[in-house]
């Protein structure tokens, strides 16, 4: 399937700017123990509800859980990372995204690496020159875009776009988390060689044939909101205990909690999308409210 690399360009870039940590990937969610949304409460303030986003999808994602849509209902205020219909949004990341003038990825890799990068591009039906003025976080980004859509999955179906569409026909605020220059920040975290690191896990998954593998146990785990199966395939995902990775995950996520926190303090109920990485592990939103104080649950499917 050859796709053209500028659509395929401006296609992550839409999927950075909805939210950067997409994990998951999948069909609607079937009849589970859990869901992936957490509810957090005080006694004498009001409730937020953290729903787990998958940031590529298909028809098949919709509709929603009607328990997912009481909850969006309920709130006053609807929560995202950041919202990507920002005019100046674009821009930036285009501009972080690109290698400084004269430089190419393929300078930056071992001639192994590129040529693995090649490979990988070539059996997504990428050509090479797409990816050769890319900083390494970019390219591995449109590596997993292409992938996730050789596998039948569109951004244009992802559920943050969708709930952001509800909200908006209910005459709901829309607030963020984060700006552009902090994901951007996030994004390029790192040494070069964990930024080489991290692509290289990316081309190994689609050159070893175990993307749609792994995207199929992520769908699986998000569907049955399993939150531990999620905590273990993003811990193979992504380089273990790497600066990239924390500015990815733990360091944004400790911003995302004391921000909702500061937030709920004028007593409105917010419902909060945010990847589904953000909410796992002892280090996830959901852990952190709790240790600020609050009564954090995940939903069952009955509730």
């Amino acid at each position: 399937m050859q796709m053209n690399p500028g659509r395929m360009f401006l296609l992550v870039l839409r999927w950075v700017l909805a939210a950067c940590c997409a994990l998951a990937a999948g069909l609607a969610l079937a009849a589970g123990p859990k869901l992936p949304l957490w509810e957090a409460s005080k006694p004498d303030g009001a409730t937020v509800y953290l729903f787990g986003s998958i940031h590529v999808c298909n028809a098949g994602c919709f509709p929603l859980p009607e328990k997912v849509l009481r909850r969006l209902e309920a709130s006053q205020v609807l929560v995202v990372e950041l919202d990507p219909k920002r005019p100046e949004a674009q821009g930036k990341l285009l501009a972080a995204a690109m290698l400084p003038a004269g430089q190419r990825l393929g300078d930056l890799l071992s001639a192994a690496d590129w040529q693995a990068l090649v490979g990988a591009a070539r059996e997504l039906g990428l050509p090479a020159e797409a990816l050769a003025p890319l900083q390494p976080w970019m390219a591995g980004m449109l590596l997993s875009v292409a992938s996730a859509q050789q596998a039948g999955y569109e951004i244009a179906q992802g559920v943050d776009m969708a709930l952001m569409q509800r909200a908006a026909q209910q005459g709901m605020t829309l607030e963020e988390l984060e700006s552009i220059e902090e994901q951007i920040a996030a994004l390029g975290a790192g040494s070069l060689r964990e930024q080489q690191q991290a692509l290289r896990l990316t081309v190994d998954l689609v050159r070893g044939g175990r993307a749609s593998s792994y995207l199929a146990a992520m769908i699986s785990a998000w569907r049955s909101g399993n939150a531990a199966q999620v905590n273990r395939l993003l811990n193979e995902g992504l380089p273990k205990g790497s600066t990239q990775t924390r500015a990815l995950i733990d360091e944004r996520n400790v911003v995302m909690s004391q921000r909702i926190v500061r937030s709920m303090q004028d007593g409105r109920s917010r419902f909060v999308v945010v990847g589904m990485a953000h909410l796992v592990g002892p280090q996830g939103v959901p852990a952190l409210l709790g240790r600020q104080g609050y009564r954090v649950r995940q939903l069952g499917v009955e509730e």
